[in-house]
């Protein structure tokens, strides 16, 4: 029998590749066999990544928010070898303070990379899977500040909750073409943005843990191994899901 969780033959586009989350998912793709196609704003961190893969890779440098990167991804997937899916990892989160005092500014900056950008992404991707007519995955990654209320990142948790909401609606549209469509929600993962941030602020790391039933923050493969789950064989009747790895912070309330 096949081992349902490989990934050979099948090329992944992953987003916001060049550290953190995306990083380690391009390593775990290619440890079970995938091709991955890096895209992310530094040239050098992807290059490196790149030529650390024992698959095939290609790199793609440029912001998410541009659809014309979007294309080119879908171009250097193709020239690999059979385009599988996509994960949309891209994302920011730069401002730390109440909705109140949150201009307009800071909404659109954050909008335009973690809500428009996934979305040019997923277009893109779905519309060469559908042509392909081989069935494929797009996996949105979300966070569990988008399904509470955490205070001070108000733009952030808006645009996760609006990527959960786009994932349920193209997992619908999708699925007839055997398109599988979910999110993956983390908790709090030890990354280099979520370090920056809780370095910066103490009491919201202290606060953050408490609240987690693990009692800890997460390191970074116990976010990817779920997501690697959802691009695989093993989750071929899974679509239109929210994945929550959280060690258990929603279920404490």
């Amino acid at each position: 029998m096949q081992d349902p969780f490989r990934l050979d033959g099948r090329t992944v586009v992953v987003t916001g590749a060049s550290r953190g989350i995306g990083a380690e998912l391009a390593r775990c793709i290619a440890s079970q066999g995938g091709s991955v196609v890096l895209v992310a704003r530094t040239a050098n961190a992807i290059d490196a990544l790149s030529a650390e893969l024992p698959t095939e890779s290609a790199v793609v440098v440029g912001d998410v928010a541009d659809s014309e990167v979007a294309a080119r991804a879908v171009e250097a997937a193709t020239e690999i070898g059979e385009l599988w899916g996509l994960v949309n990892n891209a994302g920011i989160n730069p401002y730390y303070h109440p909705l109140l005092d949150t201009p307009l500014s800071e909404w659109d900056e954050v909008l335009q990379v973690n809500l428009l950008g996934a979305a040019a992404f997923a277009r893109a991707v779905a519309r060469a899977l559908v042509d392909q007519s081989t069935g494929g995955r797009i996996i949105n990654i979300g966070s569990i500040a988008g399904l509470t209320g955490l205070p001070n990142i108000g733009p952030y948790n808006a645009s996760k909750a609006a990527l959960d909401a786009m994932t349920r609606t193209l997992a619908v549209e999708l699925g007839p073409h055997g398109i599988l469509v979910n999110s993956v929600a983390p908790g709090t993962i030890s990354t280099d943005m979520v370090d920056e941030l809780l370095e910066a602020n103490p009491a919201l790391r202290e606060r953050l843990v408490a609240k987690t039933p693990i009692g800890r923050v997460a390191e970074t493969p116990e976010a990817v191994w779920p997501i690697v789950f959802l691009l695989s064989d093993a989750a071929s009747f899974v679509t239109g899901q929210v994945l929550v790895a959280d060690g258990g912070r929603l279920a404490a309330g």
